[in-house]
């Protein structure tokens, strides 16, 4: 055996459950089977093999799972220059994915392939900061199953290019500077620009849950980056980088973990009524557009009224009618509006030579000719025969 001192990657391997936990920085204890992609040539072995080893090596070297809150440092510039750049890529992800799930990611295919992640646990909640040249990172049901993590992820655009972030049926474009809400336990994809660069929080669903009811409702819509909460906390989150590890300090560690969770459940509470706001115009667009699609199918019918698209949407009669009314046209106007339109059409029609105004107003939904023949004068200009197709 040897030692060497380092930041121990085996820190980040086995942080599969990092609830329990505590990433430090200490001097490792580094095996001869352990990869030589962090040290000298070497034996060369498989990289999962050397993660599992990893993993066991550090829980036997750890003292307890409340050692002292520190800070990890993971970097592809610390991997042996001969690896070529497919296998900097696998190891990366392994290690990667240990701290923040399995994950598909795709990696920019462009330019040599780098990253660089700095790690830290305070309390209950964790924090990153990442650079790194990667296209797209996604959560699929395989990644789901074999990774389940109750969690939500907070993430600030610390680049220069928006984020496309699709969950839930969402897609928001997150621009530089920007933060956005993930999760880890529904299928989610992300696709970012030249850069990827994010500070990020990840804290349990149950802890939010208990702060912010519905908090689950802003996953993948567009939060506000000027709310006074959202703000301290993107400070708060630089000064914790410039800051550096918290070591020998659990109590403190505690301590800026709980105010991370206050912070984080005021910035996002604080968008509570623009996700409230989102949902109802969101499902008050839906239910209007099916409303006007009522309408549109059923204006011709004879004694078409607003009881019957309210019975056959299951809405109220009044809640209909409000819908109506904030477009600026109400049910009258619509179907009145329809029927003459297709009154002028027919008459204009060859085909419906044959059939007199009358027969024609019926077939439009008009149950009274002279009543037909004013609201049409009024509409067009002209009494209705001056609109066919050939004269009579």
């Amino acid at each position: 055996m040897r030692t060497s001192r380092m930041v121990c990657a085996a820190c980040v391997v086995c942080a599969t459950s990092r609830r329990n936990i505590a990433p430090i920085r200490h001097r490792v204890t580094q095996p001869r089977w352990m990869p030589q992609a962090f040290g000298k040539p070497g034996v060369s072995i498989g990289f999962q093999n050397a993660a599992r080893r990893a993993k066991v090596d550090f829980h036997r070297s750890r003292q307890s799972k409340d050692s002292a809150m520190g800070k990890i440092v993971f970097s592809t510039d610390q991997f042996a220059g001969q690896l070529d750049d497919a296998h900097r890529f696998a190891l990366w992800r392994d290690l990667y994915a240990a701290q923040y799930g399995l994950l598909d990611a795709a990696r920019a295919e462009d330019r040599p392939f780098a990253a660089h992640l700095e790690f830290a646990q305070f309390g209950t909640i964790a924090a990153g900061w990442f650079d790194g040249a990667l296209r797209r990172v996604r959560r699929t049901k395989h990644e789901l199953r074999l990774d389940a993590r109750d969690e939500l992820f907070l993430f600030f655009n610390r680049g220069e290019h928006p984020v496309t972030v699709q969950q839930r049926g969402r897609e928001t474009l997150v621009q530089p500077g920007m933060p956005a809400l993930l999760n880890y336990y529904e299928n989610g994809d992300c696709h970012f620009g030249e850069d990827h660069r994010w500070m990020a929080f990840t804290v349990s669903r149950s802890r939010l849950q208990a702060l912010i009811r519905n908090v689950e409702d802003l996953v993948a819509l567009p939060l506000d980056p000027r709310n006074e909460a959202m703000t301290h906390l993107r400070h708060y989150a630089d000064f914790l980088h410039r800051a550096g590890a918290i070591d020998n300090d659990p109590a403190l560690a505690e301590h800026v973990g709980q105010s991370l969770l206050d912070l984080i459940a005021l910035a996002l509470d604080s968008d509570r009524d623009t996700a409230a706001l989102a949902r109802s115009r969101g499902l008050r667009a839906a239910r209007l557009r099916a409303v006007i699609a009522e309408i549109e199918a059923g204006f011709a019918e004879p004694g078409f009224s607003p009881g019957m698209v309210a019975h056959k949407l299951r809405l109220s009669l009044r809640y209909v009618q409000d819908l109506l009314h904030d477009t600026g046209a109400g049910f009258v106007e619509r179907v009145t509006e329809l029927r003459l339109q297709k009154a002028r059409r027919m008459l204009g029609d060859p085909a419906c030579d044959a059939m007199t105004i009358a027969d024609i107003a019926y077939c439009c939904g008009f149950s009274e000719a002279p009543y037909f023949n004013r609201c049409f004068r009024k509409r067009f200009g002209g009494p209705p025969t001056s609109f066919r197709a050939a004269p009579r």
